[in-house]
């Protein structure tokens, strides 16, 4: 099964092609250009030099959350309009699961976490367990100090908020390697298809963003209310 997995999540955004679960490309877009006008035709590109047609992919993958409100409204709403153009199915990947799963091979206990901005973090725990990773805790929002002061020596950690808090990290607990923090689609893809043979199925109907709290605007509306 051809496979196309998309990660907007961030900044730096990036597409994945597949087959199956095995990896064919992977493309980093240009955080200098926004992902809405730099993602339609790098998927082109990349499409044409291997010989793909939009019709032939039969699953499409999108990390669906948490992350920047604009990325994952550019990635979801992609991967709803190339899965109702194809045909394909669709599946949402959560973005901590994905940062989770890029753990070095003897890790099978990580926390990772997201800037969510306002001194709070989107985190999580996940366990890995006959090399699927699975979530301990639910993702949720955590103030800053409140998450530091919960860590104990022994605890993995990582994800792209790091690179504002590392130097805060207590004596005790293992910063992964920067390599691991970004969410990447091949990642998604491999995830995604690994979650497909085991029977998870989805559609573009009901497929949304997971933005795991309110925008600024809806906040503010709310106050004036």
């Amino acid at each position: 099964m051809k496979l196309l997995a998309l990660e907007t999540s961030l900044r730096q955004s990036s597409f994945a092609l597949l087959e199956g679960g095995k990896l064919l490309r992977q493309v980093e877009l240009d955080p200098a250009l926004r992902t809405a006008a730099a993602i339609t035709p790098a998927l082109e590109a990349a499409f044409r030099d291997l010989g793909w047609k939009p019709a032939e992919i039969g699953l499409i993958a999108v990390s669906h959350g948490p992350g920047s409100f604009t990325g994952l409204r550019i990635g979801v709403a992609t991967a709803k309009a190339l899965a109702y153009v194809a045909g394909a199915e669709v599946l949402g990947i959560d973005t901590l699961r994905v940062i989770a799963a890029q753990s070095p091979d003897q890790v099978d206990a990580v926390q990772t976490l997201l800037d969510a901005q306002r001194q709070e973090l989107f985190a999580a725990k996940y366990q890995r367990a006959n090399g699927v990773w699975k979530i301990n805790s639910k993702i949720g929002i955590v103030e800053i100090d409140a998450w530091l002061a919960a860590l104990a020596p022994g605890d993995h950690v990582s994800g792209t908020a790091l690179t504002k808090l590392q130097d805060e990290i207590p004596s005790g607990v293992s910063v992964l390697p920067a390599t691991c923090w970004r969410p990447m689609a091949a990642t998604v893809g491999q995830l995604a298809w690994a979650d497909y043979q085991a029977g998870a199925r989805g559609d573009h109907w009901n497929l949304s963003p997971q933005y795991y709290r309110k925008s600024a605007a809806e906040e503010k509306l709310e106050e004036k209310t």
